[in-house]
């Protein structure tokens, strides 16, 4: 079986949104089949260029069967976050329930199986959306909701806004691609059009990652404990919601 990690590592800035310094709230959330695992936030206050250390995490995270989807998202906002309407946990489970949306329906396609291929809002190692830099706009428009929904004072603003969604084959595939343990993928993200006055329009890189560890001996039971997971009062309390079994543990 595998256990997961994902984490939302640092993000880089190359150019604020402010004229001088940003002050950034992260929001990164993670959603396993039918459930959330929740979100968690990090307030990174000032910041200028530079790289810049979350560490946001969801440890110890079992997907049951190769058709378990697992979706992560993440935005981060320049300024007051009470200015966002439903606030930025909300708009980060807006933009995960689409992600997840649109995996199902892929799903649902004729022909498609359990291995479905990965959806990503961003083509990963750059930004792959109809409006060239535009990518604010274009997830605003994939959740529901215009980019001028969102009208805030000031230079505060989206600088970041991303998910990305497979199933659990899917992120068996690119673990082993990318060399059996971790799958680390960089995403840039070129800015839309801040206010007047505020500096040029932000330039921001996210870095996020999937750590897989694998049993390696004979014994299930062992390999759970090691990894601090008691499957009390039984399997399926490592992945509620789900049908689970020891087979499909073992893969």
């Amino acid at each position: 079986m595998g256990i997961y990690t994902f984490t939302l590592e640092q993000f880089h800035i190359d150019n604020t949104r402010s004229r001088h310094e940003d002050t950034d709230t992260v929001q990164f959330r993670l959603a396993v089949g039918n459930r959330s695992l929740g979100s968690q936030s990090f307030s990174a206050g000032d910041v200028n260029n530079g790289d810049h250390g979350v560490g946001l995490r969801f440890d110890r995270v079992v997907l049951a069967s190769s058709a378990t989807a697992a979706v992560i998202s993440y935005v981060i906002f320049n300024g007051d976050t009470g200015e966002i309407r439903g606030g930025l946990d909300g708009l980060s489970g807006q933009v995960a329930d689409r992600a997840m949306d649109k995996l199902r329906q892929r799903v649902a396609q004729p022909g498609a199986h359990a291995d479905v291929p990965e959806l990503d809002y961003t083509a990963e190692g750059g930004v792959s959306i109809a409006d060239g830099s535009n990518w604010a706009g274009y997830v605003m428009r994939r959740i529901g909701l215009s980019i001028h929904d969102f009208v805030f004072p000031n230079c505060d603003g989206f600088v970041v806004i991303g998910s990305v969604a497979k199933d659990k084959s899917g992120w068996d595939r690119a673990v082993d691609a990318a060399g059996g343990t971790t799958y680390r993928v960089t995403i840039r993200y070129p800015g839309y059009d801040s206010a007047h006055g505020c500096g040029s329009n932000s330039d921001y890189t996210v870095t996020w990652s999937v750590t897989r560890r694998r049993a390696s001996g004979p014994s299930l039971r062992a390999f759970l404990r090691e990894n601090g997971l008691a499957p009390a009062p039984g399997l399926r309390s490592l992945a509620p919601g789900e049908p689970i079994s020891v087979r499909q543990l073992m893969f």
